[in-house]
């Protein structure tokens, strides 16, 4: 047997990168066990990993969300709080959106719908076989396989960008071969004008035949 994970006796650590909606979930967890309230527990877990997962899909980027979600109108961009953004967004839904976008693997994935079927067991009997140590087994991998995992950015607008100062870079490379030719041919008419400008002053200074003869 063993104790409760770190997560949940002390959400507050900074390792975990929790906001306070999420610490708070956690503590409450923490506290309803203590309490032997677990299936009221199992909610409280639930909506802190819902609110982790909303944090890192909104991390990677919304427009990324667009391009899986069901229906865009759900998700509202404009609401100024996470709570209200994902207000009419399916909670169970957000698992599978997390792992089409390569936010969480498929141990993570499995995990959390681990949990969501844990708390939507409405079966008495099963309720009450329900101990402290599997939550704090759930509790634990949830910590391991997403709480400690970083937020995930989307590289693509980095490679974007770099295709771009690639392709400025050719062109750059391109307008100053163009370049070389025009120079040189630039560079070969002045040598023949100033040739030229030479030999007008060397015949100026010579004699002229009429000269020589008068």
């Amino acid at each position: 047997m063993f104790n409760a994970s770190e997560l949940l006796e002390n959400p507050n650590n900074p390792k975990f990168n929790l906001k306070e909606s999420e610490i708070y979930s956690f503590k409450e967890a923490n506290e309803l066990i203590k309490i032997n309230k677990y299936s009221y527990s199992l909610f409280a877990i639930w909506n802190g990993i819902v609110i982790n997962l909303q944090r890192r899909i909104e991390n990677f980027g919304i427009a990324n969300l667009f391009t899986i979600i069901d229906d865009k109108n759900n998700f509202n961009e404009k609401a100024t709080n996470l709570k209200e953004r994902w207000l009419n967004v399916n909670e169970y839904k957000i698992i599978d959106y997390a792992k089409n976008l390569n936010i969480i693997n498929n141990t993570t994935h499995d995990i959390i719908t681990t949990l969501y079927w844990m708390k939507s067991d409405n079966n008495e009997e099963d309720s009450q076989k329900l101990d402290k140590y599997e939550i704090y087994a759930i509790a634990y991998l949830l910590e391991k396989n997403l709480i400690l995992k970083e937020f995930k950015k989307d590289l693509r607008v980095n490679k974007i960008n770099t295709e771009n100062n690639f392709k400025r870079r050719e062109i750059d490379r391109y307008n100053d071969l163009n370049l070389v030719p025009q120079t040189h041919q630039e560079m070969l008419l002045r040598s023949s004008i100033e040739a030229f400008k030479k030999d007008s002053k060397e015949e100026d200074n010579l004699p002229s035949f009429i000269d020589k003869y008068c």
